[in-house]
This record gives structure tokens, sequence and C-alpha cells, in this order.
């Protein structure tokens, strides 16, 4: 999580999630709710 702040806060673009950092694990998929609101 600190990566992740860290990176938006020194690049000019940002928009790096928590999952461009963890190479382990597989992002979650999105909920229902939360498509809803992206669609909006």
């Amino acid at each position: 999580m600190l990566a992740t702040l860290y990176a938006n806060s020194k690049s000019q673009k940002g928009g790096f999630k928590i999952y461009d950092f963890m190479p382990h694990d597989s992002e979650q998929p999105m909920t229902l709710e939360q498509a809803m609101e992206s669609w909006a």
C-alpha cells in the first residue's frame, strides 16, 4: 500500500493500484455496486 501511495504521488498521471505491486495476488473481481457506479 505504501508503494502505491508513493508511486501515485510521484507520477504525473497516477492511477496505480495496489495490485500493480502485488504480483503474487490477483485483483479481486468488481462487485455489482462498483460496476454500476463506474457506468454512471
